[in-house]
């Protein structure tokens, strides 16, 4: 997940060398959004609509668009793309700051392809090495950061409930998502999804890792479909992961590790590895992706692991303004779950991305009394990496203290802290929870941000 954290000035300086803006990902990484038709390389850029009409006589459009390359000639010339502005303002700050360009570069998945890639032009079709995929936004959660047209069960509430009223717009307004051609398509007859499947005996021969995003991808019969095919012709030069929130029905849960079993006892691919969201601990991380369960979500997590004892997990903690509070008790779960399940075929992995979007739950909107309580949570991760805790993940928790202590301007910070308490407090209401009952400690700021309304 880190790649080679040990090479990491050394390719910061190679890449710098190709030019400052030059990233490995724009061309060897892609996330396609099946049902909506939309891709982007990164998952920090906003996402760009794939033309079907360049998908005629191409496939590989799903990752070589023509927008795409245009971003890609910027980067050979030195021009930063202004959808990579997150890395941007990084490496912006004082100091020898690390951005995810940086730690693209170290990948296993990027390294080898420096040279080819640092002497392309970028009007070239390439096939990815890295490669994320959503066929179906079917989902029974209503994560607070996620969206209509990525769960059905948000786009189920909005379309009987209405979108939120926040203090300046209407958040998950579903005519938005239809002007912005964001509405998920059906799996049946999806035109996106025949073209995934026309490019994947091609896609396959460079393929060195293969994610299946959602939705909740073990909802959608083409996850089962890319298990089967994979069983059936073998791909050991392949990491495959799946996402899943392990909050699904015991029958679908039951019929992908039936399939996974075979899979990784007659090593069809090189690794496989979970990934899984959780972004704090217990009732807290319940309230953040409504819908978990957290015991379930163990129980389910202990019995994968438990029935195969050489796969791996990877924890994605989508870091926001919720995660704070509660984030020691955390990492303590995630230590003693490496304790118990780690061994010499397996890690329990975890990355540690700062949510930027909706900005009203970002932990920059946090005011200045919260900051101590981040760098105690570094502090002790530091404290304890000769339990397990890898340096890569205290670099990131410093490297979003950091972004947490940059400047915003008062306006609009009070603005997105009003809308913190605009859309919880609807929140509640909907989905009957207790903000405040849940994070007792937040009493403070949540009275500050109500007094902004």
């Amino acid at each position: 997940m880190f790649g080679e954290i040990d090479k990491l000035e050394e390719m910061k300086r190679k890449i710098n060398d190709v030019s400052p803006s030059f990233c490995m990902a724009k061309w060897m990484h892609v996330t396609i959004h099946l049902m909506t038709g939309q891709t982007h390389s990164c998952y920090l850029p906003q996402t760009h609509k794939i033309p079907l009409e360049e998908l005629k006589d191409n496939p590989t459009a799903l990752h070589n668009t023509k927008y795409k390359k245009e971003q890609r000639k910027k980067m050979l010339t030195g021009e930063r793309p202004a959808e990579c502005s997150i890395c941007w303002n990084i490496e912006d700050l004082p100091g020898d700051q690390v951005s995810d360009r940086h730690m693209r570069a170290v990948d296993s998945w990027t390294m080898p392809y420096f040279e080819k890639v640092s002497k392309l032009k970028g009007d070239e079709n390439i096939n990815p090495t890295y490669v994320e995929v959503s066929f179906s936004s079917a989902c029974n959660f209503k994560c607070s950061y996620c969206s209509p047209h990525v769960s059905t069960s948000w786009r189920d509430e909005v379309v009987k409930q209405g979108p939120y009223q926040l203090s300046t717009y209407q958040h998950q307004n579903m005519q938005w998502f239809k002007e912005n051609d964001l509405m998920p398509m059906d799996e049946e007859g999806n035109p996106y999804i025949d073209a995934f499947w026309k490019w994947w005996p091609d896609l396959v021969k460079d393929l060195m890792f293969f994610r299946i995003t959602g939705g909740e991808p073990l909802l959608s019969k083409h996850t089962f479909k890319v298990m089967e095919w994979i069983n059936e012709h073998s791909l050991p030069k392949l990491e495959l992961s799946i996402n899943s929130n392990l909050g699904i029905n015991e029958k679908q849960f039951s019929k992908f590790l039936s399939l996974l079993k075979p899979m990784l006892e007659g090593k069809k691919v090189k690794q496989f590895i979970l990934h899984t969201s959780v972004d704090t601990f217990g009732v807290q991380a319940e309230y953040i992706r409504n819908g978990l369960n957290f015991k379930a979500f163990e129980n389910n997590l202990c019995r994968y692991l438990e029935e195969n004892p050489t796969a791996p997990v990877a924890f994605m903690c989508t870091f926001n303004n919720l995660s704070v509070v509660g984030f020691r008790d955390f990492i303590d779960w995630v230590i003693a779950l490496r304790k118990r399940y780690t061994n010499e075929h397996r890690n329990i992995l975890l990355d540690i991305p700062h949510l930027q979007a909706p900005e009203f739950l970002s932990a920059k909107t946090l005011s200045s009394e919260f900051h101590p309580i981040m760098q105690s949570h570094i502090d002790y991760m530091r404290s304890r990496i000769d339990d397990g805790i890898l340096k890569a993940e205290v670099i990131k928790m410093e490297r979003i203290l950091e972004w947490m202590k940059s400047p915003m301007p008062k306006e609009e910070q009070e603005k997105y802290q009003r809308d913190f308490f605009l859309f919880f407090s609807e929140h509640d209401k909907r989905r009957k929870t207790d903000f405040l009952k849940t994070f007792p400690t937040m009493e403070k700021f949540w009275a500050e941000c109500k007094s902004l309304v």
